[in-house]
């Protein structure tokens, strides 16, 4: 039977020895370059049940670091044996990195490398044997839609908002500076019953101006990255729903912003997980409107949130604009 390994390093030349390295002792490596590349490489493996000898992880990566990514293997693929290795280790990394199999600093001999693999084989092969399938993810039992509301001069900023904060359909509202006053996540069993809420109570307020619509879609990626970004969340215990419900209550403590892009549509599978790891989102939605992307950002002040969007986003290639909302607190639940 082939024996496998796979090594998760942006490093090319790393990747290059360890290769080589591993080839004489036995084994093929899958190369990848970063952590979700990892994961859609384990994806498959799993998909086509084909054995995994151990995974090769670099805490550092482009765009999940790689104590992250081991506790997303150890929840979602538990009988893979895990390696860290890194060229940065301090104390904190070697306590973390406890959670792994082994842990190594680079730079390293290809001999500790290929012996620790050829120890951890075993303990692949028999958790393989004992996994149990995991549970099949639930339907989704509603839609989300992002409104902006733009009122005008007659408008009672409070008033409205108050009104809206509490609405049963209204996810979560916050006022904002920018061209819009207000943004709202609205949520229904569909989206006709979002658009004739929109219609019948959101425009008829007194002081609505205009309100712009944007769809949450579902972004098509291949490989199940839709189902990765599922296994990260889980592992990490970032749970979106209540992430999104605390976006008021988390501006007493750090702001936040809402952060609109326009991106290249054919780019949006690289850009997606680069914009969605990041610590600094809390959501990441792609939506059918103006905009393809909304995040909502937190940071330790506003312009702690602006040097993230203008040093790391904007220059990602396919983004073509980036619009900011920043939140004002005007009211407290």
């Amino acid at each position: 039977m082939e024996k496998r390994v796979l090594l998760v390093d942006d490093e090319a030349s790393l990747r290059r020895s360890v290769t080589i390295g591993l080839l004489q002792k036995g084994y093929q490596t899958e190369g990848c370059e970063s952590g979700m590349k990892g994961l859609q490489a384990l994806e498959a493996f799993k998909r086509k049940e084909m054995p995994l000898g151990c995974a090769v992880i670099d805490v550092q990566l482009p765009d999940i670091d790689g104590l992250k990514l081991l506790k997303v293997i150890k929840l979602d693929y538990p009988q893979v044996p895990v390696i860290i290795i890194t060229g940065h280790g301090n104390e904190a990394i070697a306590e973390e990195a406890k959670a792994a199999d082994a842990y190594l600093e680079k730079p390293f001999a290809m001999g500790d490398l290929a012996k620790l693999v050829e120890e951890l084989e075993p303990k692949a092969a028999k958790a393989a044997e004992e996994e149990r399938p995991q549970d099949e993810a639930k339907p989704r039992e509603s839609v989300s839609m992002y409104a902006m509301v733009s009122l005008d001069n007659t408008a009672n900023l409070m008033e409205t908002y108050s009104k809206l904060y509490f609405h049963r359909s209204v996810l979560y509202c916050d006022a904002i500076r920018g061209d819009y006053d207000l943004a709202l996540l609205l949520q229904a069993p569909t989206f006709d019953e979002i658009s004739d809420m929109v219609a019948s109570e959101l425009k008829t307020m007194r002081g609505v101006a205009d309100v712009a619509l944007m769809p949450v879609e579902t972004p098509v990626f291949a490989d199940n990255v839709v189902n990765i970004i599922g296994s990260v969340d889980r592992a990490l215990g970032r749970d979106k729903a209540e992430s999104e419900a605390e976006s008021s209550q988390t501006a007493r403590h750090r702001v936040g912003s809402y952060v609109m892009m326009e991106i290249e549509k054919e780019k949006l599978e690289a850009i997606y997980p680069a914009l969605y790891f990041h610590d600094q989102v809390v959501t990441c939605d792609y939506t059918d409107g103006a905009f393809n992307i909304v995040l909502f950002m937190k940071g330790t002040s506003f312009a702690d949130i602006e040097h993230t969007v203008r040093s790391i986003f904007k220059p990602l290639d396919g983004v073509l604009r980036i619009k900011e909302f920043p939140i004002i607190t005007i009211f407290e639940a």
